[in-house]
């Protein structure tokens, strides 16, 4: 069976016996894949640079018969921007987590170009500048619009209401943001923190090196925006607990 070749992201990679790498990428064409890299750890004509965590490229991938991991033939890193990420460890941490979200979030081998477009221009800031919670704001809410499950924030999610004066309750079962008068259950949210939602969610990641939270509206964003993430995805984001220790999110 020929080979596919793809512009494709390394979501992971972990050594598989004495030379071998098991790789989980993003492809462009693909979406999510695992393949086999065979003697990866010695072969630097068919992976050139590695294959460390964001490392952009032409991944060149085959099917293999009876199998679910298909094989990484070679991977032609196009970019050296994510070798960049390894001298600060807060961009290593934010580039971890949306690795990983986009792992958790995505089917397996289900193309999303906008997706991978995002990721890569992720990667790309991370490697031009620091790492800040308002980037990783804005990143949740483009990449849960490209899979469509963005939160309402600026209205009522059942009956359409605004305003910053109305109560307001957070309820993802329900869409997000719901009026006080529609509410079930939920718990409060702010009107500091749904204006902060929807500005972030209408930011571009360039635009998001100029936007600065308060520490409590962060907080507060990034506490409603995981109860909307974790209602598709099982099991936790461990990048999560290595960014809650260096306190950039």
């Amino acid at each position: 069976m020929p080979a596919l070749s793809t512009p494709a992201i390394v979501l992971r990679a972990v050594n598989y016996g004495e030379a071998d790498r098991i790789v989980t990428l993003f492809g462009r064409d693909t979406g999510r894949v695992s393949a086999l890299a065979r003697s990866a750890r010695k072969s630097q004509r068919r992976f050139a640079g590695g294959l460390g965590l964001g490392a952009i490229g032409i991944a060149a991938l085959r099917e293999r018969e009876g199998a679910e991991v298909l094989t990484l033939e070679s991977f032609q890193p196009s970019s050296g921007d994510h070798i960049a990420l390894g001298a600060d460890i807060g961009r290593v941490a934010h580039a971890a987590y949306a690795a990983e979200l986009v792992a958790k979030l995505c089917a397996p081998r289900q193309a999303e170009p906008a997706v991978y477009d995002w990721l890569a221009t992720m990667l790309d800031r991370l490697a031009r500048g620091a790492a800040t919670a308002e980037r990783l704001r804005v990143f949740e809410l483009g990449l849960l619009r490209a899979l469509g499950f963005q939160p309402v924030v600026d209205h009522c999610a059942i009956c359409g209401t605004t305003g910053t004066e109305v109560a307001f309750r957070w309820d993802p079962d329900r869409g997000g943001a719901v009026c006080a008068g529609c509410a079930r259950a939920g718990r409060p949210i702010g009107a500091e923190a749904r204006l902060a939602l929807a500005h972030l969610g209408d930011a571009s990641l360039a635009d998001a090196e100029d936007i600065k939270l308060a520490p409590d509206v962060n907080r507060a964003c990034r506490e409603a925006l995981a109860e909307i993430i974790n209602q598709h995805i099982t099991g936790p984001l461990k990048s999560l607990e290595f960014i809650a220790k260096l306190s950039h999110a």
